[in-house]
This record gives C-alpha cells, sequence and structure tokens, in this order.
C-alpha cells in the first residue's frame, strides 16, 4: 500500500463515522418546518411473499409541516436507512446519485397539507425467515416518521437457486465501498484497504480520479452473483482467481468462463429477457463484438439500471457509461438448472449440466402428490449429467428436477 493509499483510508474512515452519526441524528436537526405523517402504505407489514416475486410497496405521506417538498432526487426523497437486505429496485435512473432512495412519484411540489407518495421495487429473497427494511424522507435533513417494509418468507426447501435479492442487496450496501474482503484492484493488481472488522467502513473514490476508479468491476460483481467471504451474494460459485481477494478481478474472464462457459448463464438479445441480479459486459466502442474484448462488467439492477464498481455507480442507465459508443453482452443467470430431453422410442433422455449440485431427476404420475426419486445415477459426460429412462405405457407421467 502507498502513502496515498493510507491517507485516503484514514480520511474516508472519519467521514463515514461522521455519516453514520448524522444518519441517526438528522431527524434532531430537520427544520421545523419540515414535518409528515404516514397515511397509507400498499404492503402491510408482516405479509407473506413468495421466494422470487418481485413487487412494490407504496407510502403515501400527508406533509403536516410548513414547507414545500420538491421533487427529483436533489428534492425530497425516501431514503434507505441501514442496509438493504430485500433486492431494492430503485424506479427512476439515478444518475449521478448513491442514495438509495424513492422520489416523489407525481413529479410535482408538495405543498402543506397536501400527499406524496413514493413507490420502490422489491425482490423476495430465497432463505426463508422475516425480512425488514426501513426508510424516512429527508429534504435537507432526515425527517417525520421511520417507516418500514416488513416481509416473511415461507419454507419452500432446499432450492439451490440463484438468489436475485441478495445479489441486488450486495450491490446496493456496497457499491460505495470496498468489498468485505478489504482488497480493492487497481491497475491490475489489487492492495489491502481495510481488515475484515471494518469492511463496510471505507468507501470508495466516486470522482472518477486518481486511486479510486480502479478496475476493481469485476471485482464487485464476483461478490453481487457469488459466494464471497464475509457476505454471501447470489450463490454461484465463483473460482477465485488471486486470493486472498475473492472471485475473478477481470470482466471477460467471469462472463464467458465463469458464467457462459460453466453452465450458470445464458447470452439474450434483449433487456426484456433480463432479470434483476443478471449480468452486463461492456466494450467501449463499435463493431467488436468478442466477449474477451469486453473493458467493463455490471451487475443489472432492473428498470433498465445498472450498478458498478469503479468509479461507483448506482442505477445508471446505459449512456451513463460512455454515450452511446458501446457492445453490449447481455447475461442471464439461469435461476435453476436447465432439463433438456432427446426421445428414442419408447426412452427418453434427460440431461442437465453437473454445476448445479445436489439436483436429481424427479417423476410423479400427476402434478399433485408426492413425487419420486428416480435412483439410477446419471452418467457424467463432460459438464453434463445424462439419464436415459424408459417411458410407461399410455400412462401420464410428469418428471422434474429437484433438490433431495
Amino acid at each position: 500500500m502507498n502513502l496515498n493509499a493510507i491517507i485516503f483510508r484514514r480520511f474516508y474512515s472519519h467521514f463515514v463515522v461522521f455519516s453514520m452519526v448524522g444518519m441517526f441524528l438528522g431527524a434532531s436537526r430537520a427544520f421545523a418546518g419540515d414535518s409528515a405523517a404516514l397515511l397509507y402504505q400498499s404492503v402491510t407489514n408482516g405479509t407473506w411473499v413468495t421466494p422470487r416475486s418481485i413487487y412494490a410497496q407504496t407510502w403515501t405521506f400527508t406533509n403536516n409541516g410548513t414547507t414545500t417538498w420538491t421533487p427529483t432526487a436533489s428534492g425530497y426523497t425516501l431514503n434507505l436507512i441501514g442496509l438493504d437486505s430485500l433486492g431494492l429496485i430503485q424506479t427512476f435512473t439515478n444518475n449521478g446519485w448513491l442514495t438509495i432512495s424513492s422520489i416523489i412519484g407525481s413529479g410535482k411540489d408538495v405543498a402543506p397539507g397536501k400527499t406524496a407518495t413514493f413507490s420502490i421495487d422489491f425482490i423476495a429473497p430465497e432463505a426463508a425467515g422475516s425480512y425488514t427494511d426501513s426508510f424516512q424522507l429527508n429534504g435537507t435533513n432526515f425527517f417525520g416518521p421511520v417507516v418500514t417494509i416488513q416481509v416473511n418468507v415461507p419454507d419452500t426447501g432446499n432450492t439451490n437457486v440463484y438468489d436475485r435479492c441478495r445479489a441486488v442487496s450486495f450491490a446496493n450496501n456496497y457499491v460505495q465501498y470496498f468489498c468485505p474482503d478489504g482488497y480493492f484492484w487497481y491497475e491490475g493488481c489489487c492492495y489491502l484497504t481495510t481488515n475484515a472488522d471494518s469492511f463496510i467502513g471505507v468507501p470508495v473514490d466516486v470522482s472518477g480520479e486518481d486511486d479510486g476508479i480502479g478496475d476493481d468491476c469485476a471485482h464487485f460483481v464476483s461478490y453481487c452473483i457469488g459466494k464471497g467471504p464475509y457476505v454471501r451474494g447470489g450463490g454461484i460459485p465463483v473460482p477465485t482467481y488471486d486470493p486472498p481477494t475473492y472471485g475473478d478481478p477481470a470482466a471477460p474472464t467471469i462472463v464467458q468462463n465463469d458464467l457462459l462457459d460453466s453452465g450458470y448463464a445464458v447470452q439474450v438479445s434483449s433487456l426484456s429477457q433480463m432479470e434483476p441480479g443478471d449480468v452486463v459486459g461492456w466494450y467501449w466502442g463499435t463493431g467488436d463484438t468478442n466477449i474477451g474484448d469486453i473493458d467493463h462488467v455490471t451487475l443489472y439492477m432492473g428498470n433498465n439500471m445498472f450498478t458498478c464498481h469503479a468509479a461507483s455507480a448506482l442505477d445508471v442507465d446505459a449512456d451513463y457509461f460512455n454515450g452511446t459508443s458501446y457492445v453490449w453482452h447481455l447475461i442471464h443467470i439461469l435461476d435453476y438448472p436447465t432439463l433438456w430431453t432427446s426421445r428414442s422410442g419408447s426412452s427418453m433422455t434427460f440431461m442437465w449440466t453437473t454445476n448445479w449440485s445436489g439436483y436429481a431427476l424427479y417423476t410423479n404420475k400427476s402434478l399433485t402428490g408426492t413425487w419420486g426419486k428416480i435412483s439410477t445415477k446419471p452418467t457424467v459426460i463432460g459438464i453434463t449429467n445424462s439419464l436415459k429412462v424408459t417411458l410407461p405405457g399410455a400412462s401420464a407421467v410428469f418428471y422434474r428436477l429437484e433438490m433431495p
């Protein structure tokens, strides 16, 4: 670590402490004219939601103060307090802002006595449990009641699928910060910037200048989609190429080798085929469609927005990165293994890739009732499991991949 990096770390460590104190004291320092009362929220706390479902929460407040609330990201917003655990997806393009928030839905000023509505989209986690995100209004400072969205996710068994909520939550929580392993990639090498006990306490430089800009994009995406130490992302087993820093430091290989060639993802042609938690590789220029030449990699956040290191960008549109001159590669991560079939006479061969560990073929004579595991072990051919079964005569039968 050079001296500049040490100074950089110490300066921002003090900055974070100050900012966190401001976060909790902001409500008491708000202007006397700023006041609000919660009138309505669309998703009642305690609501049950199914894993991977995307839903919207809307809060309506009454402006019972004396100041007029102005719209847009630079006006009065509803801001996340603390960490995101629910895969928060902003509903507006956030170019130039790193605050996780919602803007006034009407886009108009809200005078005293009037109401304002704020909306945010969320993704339900895979793991069963109770999850809560908290928010508070902010003009010049925080004010009004702290509101929450609290949902329950039922136990649906060991699904071993890609957790888009955790991928998006990691991006939201760490877009301004060094990844939890305490390393940051810069000009092809990494250096330790903080220890594991304070990994969320040191922001990255977001100015786009000097040491902070770096080339930490693939390291960040590795954490978003992967199983990194200290904080788990989406759950894809991204290999670690240069320990002790986690994951893949190179944009081309995380897209080609770790996702496409390993069978965890497919390349698609339109953003309409993408989901929050997918990955986009970028080439700065036109005409070169070789994935091996991409310059940058980002996490897709939904609503046509992207988040990345570095310099850090949260929920920005495509043109934010390099105007209109780019080639992108849209990488859709599979939520669970794809089952391929090939029939020959009375036999059916089922195939799925070996990287989805633990999955087995199950069968049932109806879509209800208990599914039975086929005891025959599949034949491994390269990275593919292949299992041939004899089909019954005229009776109906169904097959699916399932965790034991």
